[in-house]
């Protein structure tokens, strides 16, 4: 492998989580997703090593190119980038969970990348291409949005075929996120989706059903109106659970932030596990506290936070 001359010295970048606000699974398909950015997301530390990678808050130590995820992930991810690895060590902080719906591996990604890139003057859309190839390890067929909102830290709009669009928002807003403590496999929920609509093509209306949400969700904060994303939130989760990617926990999360005065709530994310997202305006604390007494771990964060 060709390698690029390196700065000697330590280098760090930053990813954002995100949320998906309306529109997964459908973007799958090339339909519109409506998602964010958030404030919270990882930071990659990179210095002159020997191919070690760890993330202590993810309990994470593996070597870059070994056979696990993350390590052939960032293996690919150096390769994009034309860099030998195994010349580097690689610490992520992260302030987000794994595996939880908030685009954590394509936050690494974007993380790595750019500290790579720092070192060997790489341009964003080196990075990008980087925390695609290392997207592709984990999820067999990224749709983009993950590692698109991952490098904005912004709100948009992301097609497979048009790519990331700024969405104009008049007023931030709050958002409740809740984990619900179930690892996921994206890869898997994105396969059993594509399963049923193999065997019961009905369901693609479904899907058709979650871009159309999206669209209209986009409308609706470019409008300034909150309320109204909200109440699309209810639609959203539903046709998610109708195509299987919901599940008990998930689904006590929303009916607990609904129950404690949220205007919407709903999965966000692959499903099966991972997150839950609500508005709740003035009774935000209040579905923090409610999720707090069943088990789950909750926080705040702020859409349009630049």
């Amino acid at each position: 492998m060709r390698t690029t001359a390196m700065a000697e010295k330590d280098t760090t970048g930053f990813g954002h989580g995100k949320v998906i606000l309306l529109g997964e699974h459908a973007v799958v398909y090339g339909h519109p997703a409506l998602a964010a950015g958030i404030r919270a997301g990882v930071r990659a530390h990179v210095s002159p090593g020997s191919g070690n990678l760890s993330a202590p808050g993810w309990e994470l130590d593996v070597g870059i190119g070994d056979d696990s995820l993350p390590g052939q992930a960032v293996h690919n991810l150096c390769a994009a980038l034309r860099v030998d690895g195994h010349t580097l060590d690689i610490w992520l902080e992260s302030e987000i969970p794994a595996r939880a719906g908030l685009g954590s591996s394509a936050a690494m990604a974007v993380a790595v990348a750019r500290a790579i890139g720092a070192r060997t003057d790489a341009t964003e859309a080196d990075v990008l291409a980087g925390a695609t190839a290392a997207e592709m390890v984990f999820h067999r067929t990224p749709s983009g949005i993950d590692a698109a909102a991952a490098s904005r830290g912004r709100l948009g709009t992301f097609t497979k075929q048009g790519g990331w669009t700024d969405v104009p928002l008049p007023k931030s807003f709050d958002l409740c996120i809740g984990i619900s403590g179930e690892p996921h496999d994206t890869g898997a929920l994105v396969s059993g989706v594509a399963t049923l609509r193999a065997s019961t093509p009905v369901a693609d209306k479904l899907i058709h059903a979650m871009g159309e949400l999206a669209l209209a969700g986009t409308e609706a904060l470019s409008n300034g109106d909150v309320p109204a994303l909200a109440r699309l939130f209810g639609m959203a989760h539903g046709l998610l659970a109708a195509v299987g990617v919901s599940t008990p926990v998930l689904d006590d999360m929303v009916h607990t932030a609904r129950a404690a005065g949220a205007l919407g709530a709903k999965l966000t994310g692959a499903g099966g596990g991972g997150a839950v997202i609500a508005i709740a305006g003035d009774r935000a604390d209040e579905v923090l506290r409610k999720w707090r007494g069943k088990g789950y771990y909750g926080f705040l964060t702020t859409v349009g936070h630049d």
